[in-house]
């Protein structure tokens, strides 16, 4: 009988299936294109992790519809019908093990974690926090999209100063140098220019790609920056003190920090740090042990019948 697991991290941008025999030996690990339904379609994020497992099966010969348990976690996976739509297609590839599906902030939460208890806070692109206790019980907060969520994230730390620039610009807003920054890193002569990934085709990334310009205002002690970055921070602490309450209540546990942002701007990741634990002293913040697929693949375990 086969011992392996596999797990989808499946990503906005990105996804990634990875297989692990009973010994925590990862076996095989591939690449491909994004899983979250709400980014490129249902049927197109089904023929993606179709061609993850046929990527898998041609590179290491191995079949995962072989092993004895998968994770599928992906971004835009959280509500009973989202996950009753992908079950379906699983079952329509004869993956008939028991298969956990989730949201791909729990993956990399096992995967931070290294074990099913914990929080994570994500900061990338768009952000969200979550929180899963020893009994499997989930709590998310945040994560629910840039209108009205993405809190102290890329895109609304991007579209922060984005906004200030326009403001100090058009001199109803305090100076900054985020408004040369903003023509400079759009390459623009007018803020009209914006209009096309701002309204007509709108572009999250683009949006969030303004993000460094903050950070680099900020250590050039531009007040409105370090503004908006303060308010990031706050908005995630806040985001964690939410999962927290809901799941944990003056219990001791891990967090880990995941994502572009959190990832690249330690500064930053340090403030958030400090508004955590300053708030929440039960929580100790670790570095991340393993990455999203191996959480995804640790789950898989955790979730065969029987398993405590």
């Amino acid at each position: 009988m086969s011992t392996r697991f596999f797990g989808i991290d499946g990503g906005g941008s990105q996804s990634r299936l990875a297989v692990y025999d009973a010994n925590g030996t990862r076996l095989a690990w591939v690449a491909g294109g994004s899983t979250n339904r709400y980014t490129v379609g249902f049927e197109p994020a089904c023929m993606n992790i179709r061609a993850l497992i046929q990527k898998m099966q041609e590179a290491y010969d191995i079949d995962v519809r072989e092993c004895i348990a998968g994770c599928f976690a992906s971004a835009g996976l959280t509500e009973n019908a989202e996950k009753d739509s992908f079950r379906r297609f699983f079952l329509s590839e004869n993956i008939r093990m028991p298969v956990m599906l989730c949201n791909d902030a729990f993956a990399a939460l096992t995967g931070g974690t290294g074990k099913k208890e914990g929080m994570i806070v994500v900061s990338g692109t768009g952000s969200i926090a979550a929180g899963m206790d020893m009994h499997g019980n989930t709590v998310r907060a945040g994560g629910l999209g840039h209108l009205i969520s993405d809190e102290g994230s890329g895109f609304k730390i991007g579209l922060d100063g984005i906004r200030a620039a326009t403001a100090a610009w058009e001199h109803h807003g305090a100076a900054t140098i985020l408004t040369p920054m903003l023509f400079a890193h759009y390459q623009i002569n007018t803020i009209r220019e914006l209009f096309p990934f701002l309204y007509t085709r709108f572009d999250k990334s683009k949006i969030a790609s303004f993000a460094p310009s903050v950070f680099q205002a900020a250590r050039q002690r531009d007040a409105t920056a370090a503004a908006i970055l303060h308010t990031a921070a706050h908005e995630l602490a806040s985001l964690a003190r939410s999962v927290y309450d809901s799941l944990f209540s003056e219990t001791a546990v891990e967090l880990v920090f995941s994502g572009g942002v959190l990832d690249n701007e330690p500064v930053f990741a340090r403030q958030l740090a400090a508004y955590i634990t300053d708030s929440l002293p039960h929580v100790r913040l670790i570095r991340r042990r393993f990455d999203a697929a191996t959480g995804a693949c640790i789950l898989a375990g955790l979730n065969l019948p029987g398993t405590k």
